[in-house]
């Protein structure tokens, strides 16, 4: 049977209207896709009474909260009964620590030590979590010359600006095709002020981003959009392509194979289970490092690495340290699998770019209401205060305005089996064919509709709630003198890898603090990917504008005044029912 679970969500902005309100604005529709004298849609969509968020959401009783609500939930909680070990396994340990210690004498790779040891601030930078054979290439003069005698934006901006070619901006940046820099404010000057068609004018170009190698084309510049590259294939298809640190770019797949120097530690996080590592001694074809299954259990490891992709080849391990291990990694499979099946929504809902609710002139939290009453009525588009709406994408996907928090809840919701019926369509009447609307909310396992709890967008209710179900949250309260704000960069990150066991995939964050004018502002976010190594986040996800991937710096240089003041983390029972629904659309 499934387990239907509501809660309250987290509004973004001073207070937010939610799905229960419906004076927020006025709002008209008509299946023709333009404004009609029907009037509103039925209320069927809609709550039986409208709450917003007040200000008494900033003196949350839940804020004098202690660390008493804290777990190191990644520890495991259930010891899984693991038989003795055989002979065989007994014989493979000692081997494998007779092969490791061969290892460890054989000549050391240089490494990057220079990034290593600021590997902890480029957690502020998007790229993929990498290990360095060697650092790539050196700084070009012209670059070079440039910070000498500006900042790094400067430079970087400058260079872009007055090279005379791509050809001279690639050759300046580039080093060995790679973009990388152990700088971290240069990393982020490269990553944020640079993109492709900047240093390329090929027709089609290949990527190598960790172990994954990425088709390119070049799309000419359209009446709402500048010259770019897409993804042809991989996650993003059909998006427009990125540049991330550490990426590598060629014109063709046979550059890439040349003198690999970067190896993916998040694919082999992703296809192994421990939660963190420890490099020991790096060879040219062999990583000694200690793998961590759990904050108390660490298993010397022998990985082999071949390009950018490494496995585990074995580890030494006594009957001890195998029980320890066999437990977590059974306690933590769970969390993998959903996580999975989380990650494709998250894809899913940035590829569809669903809008923000709402846009700066209009009410915020208003507009998915009425989204939601058009949707029911059967309707492709409506207007809201004098401006028209798409109820749809133009592949007949539905596109519901989100706040910040309906991001994360809808993630859940879909991820479980929960979401809006898509329209149908005749793939034969061209490029944009006629939908037919098939208004229906699909029921999966997580409903948050069902158990209305007033308004699901009032931060210090959805905290009551987690708080009151420790059956489905864990929640950990922040303390006030530890809320960091994000000003001191440092200090914040320092605590994030000080807290590292304290935040896993898939938990919630609400970020509360002010903006510019001193005006308070709520956000949230769901953490997707960490550093093997630091422990620390290296990306999330949310809607702020837009749904997209970030850093944590992405997201919090916005307003630096703001802090993390919770994290909410859901349990087994809620991780089931997304488990449950792998393989389904989103």
């Amino acid at each position: 049977m499934a387990l239907v679970i509501v809660l309250g969500a987290v509004g973004c902005g001073t207070g937010s209207g939610g799905d229960a309100a419906s004076t927020g604005g006025k709002s008209t529709a008509s299946s023709a896709g333009t404004a009609s004298s029907a009037g509103t849609a039925s209320s069927a969509g809609t709550a039986s009474s409208a709450t917003t968020a007040s200000s008494a959401d900033t003196a949350s009783s839940a804020d004098t909260a202690s660390t008493a609500d804290s777990a190191v939930a990644i520890a495991p909680r259930v010891q899984a009964e693991v038989p003795p070990p055989t002979p065989e396994q007994l014989a493979s340990w000692q081997r494998c620590a007779e092969t490791r210690d061969l290892a460890m004498k054989m000549a050391s790779l240089p490494g990057a030590p220079d990034y290593e040891s600021r590997r902890l601030d480029f957690a502020r930078v998007r790229g993929r979590a990498l290990l360095w054979r060697r650092v790539p290439g050196e700084l070009t003069d012209q670059l070079a010359k440039r910070l000498k005698k500006n900042t790094p934006l400067g430079a970087v901006r400058g260079l872009v600006r007055r090279a005379k070619s791509v050809a001279l901006r690639r050759r300046a940046i580039l080093r060995e095709g790679y973009l990388w820099a152990d700088d971290v404010e240069l990393a982020l000057a490269l990553v944020e002020q640079l993109s492709l068609p900047a240093l390329f004018a090929e027709k089609t170009l290949y990527v190598q981003r960790g172990v994954e190698v990425l088709k390119l084309e070049r799309v000419a510049k359209s009446r709402y959009l500048p010259e770019r590259y897409r993804y042809q294939d991989g996650d993003y298809a059909g998006m427009t392509a990125e540049l991330l640190l550490g990426d590598r770019v060629a014109v063709s797949r046979d550059e890439l194979a040349l003198d690999p120097l970067a190896i993916d530690l998040r694919a082999l996080a992703d296809t192994t289970s421990f939660d963190r590592m420890k490099v020991v001694h790096l060879t040219e074809k062999q990583l000694v490092a200690e793998l961590r299954y759990g904050p108390d259990t660490w298993v010397s490891a022998l990985i082999g690495h071949d390009g950018p992709r490494a496995e585990v080849v074995c580890e030494v391990l006594n009957p001890e340290l195998h029980a320890k291990k066999s437990s977590f990694v059974a306690e933590r499979e769970l969390l993998v699998s959903a996580m999975g099946r989380v990650r494709e929504v998250v894809r899913e809902m940035v590829k569809e770019e669903l809008p923000f609710d709402a846009a700066a002139d209009q009410k915020n939290g208003f507009l998915r209401a009425a989204w939601k009453r058009a949707y029911l009525a059967g309707w492709k588009s409506f207007l809201y205060e004098g401006k028209s709406h798409d109820v749809y994408t133009k592949d007949g996907k539905p596109r519901p305005p989100q706040v910040c928090i309906d991001f994360l809840t809808d993630t859940w919701e879909r991820a479980s089996g929960t979401w809006f019926t898509p329209a149908k369509s005749d793939p034969s009447l061209g490029k944009e064919p006629q939908l037919t609307p098939n208004p229906e909310r699909t029921k999966g396992g997580v409903d948050l509709d069902t158990l209305a709890i007033g308004n699901r967008r009032s931060v210090a209710q959805f905290t009551k709630f987690a708080r009151e179900h420790a059956e489905l949250f864990e929640v950990w309260a922040l303390p006030v003198a530890e809320r960091i704000s994000f000003r001191e960069r440092t200090k914040f990150f320092q605590y994030l890898a000080q807290k590292a066991d304290y935040l896993q995939p898939g938990d919630m964050v609400s970020i509360h603090g002010t903006k510019a004018g001193g005006r308070p502002h709520y956000h949230s976010i769901i953490l997707l990917e960490f550093d093997p190594i630091t422990g620390v986040p290296t990306l999330v996800a949310g809607n702020a504008v837009k749904v997209r991937e970030q850093t944590i710096e992405g997201v919090m240089q916005i307003s630096p005044q703001r802090s993390w003041r919770h994290r909410f983390r859901v349990k087994r029972p809620w991780l089931a029912l997304v488990d449950t629904a792998l393989g389904a659309t989103p």
